[in-house]
């Protein structure tokens, strides 16, 4: 689950779940969310494999990853984890809504209370 903050520059999400995946999961669905892309083509795909750490680095550099990716011309589509997490990238036609430039450190910091993990992501724009 994730719901927009307000944020004076940028844009900002908290994001409440059970797992590091699911927050990754959260994000992946922000940026859906907010690119809007249109006519994503699964037949054209490719796979990334990221050995992170499960903290804010790790956030950060697959966040970004994925930024940089869609810049190339490959939208991440689904992220998972079996020894490492691995993002499945498909090809897409255009973007249609808000795009970020990458996401920041401000406020990136993960924290856990009730079994529950959570975030807040401030995106450049």
């Amino acid at each position: 689950m994730y719901r927009e903050i307000d944020h004076t520059a940028d844009i900002a999400f908290e994001i409440v779940n059970d797992t590091f995946l699911g927050l990754l999961e959260d994000i992946l669905r922000i940026i859906h969310d907010t690119y809007k892309v249109e006519n994503i083509n699964c037949n054209i795909t490719k796979v990334q494999e990221y050995d992170i750490k499960e903290n804010e680095d790790g956030i950060f550099d697959i966040v970004n990853d994925w930024i940089a990716a869609i810049e190339l011309g490959y939208f991440p589509v689904k992220i998972e984890k079996d020894k490492k997490y691995k993002t499945t990238f498909c090809s897409y036609s255009k973007v249609e809504g808000e795009t970020f430039k990458a996401l920041t450190y401000h406020n990136l910091k993960i924290q856990k209370k009730d079994n529950k993990l959570s975030i807040k992501v401030v995106f450049d724009i």
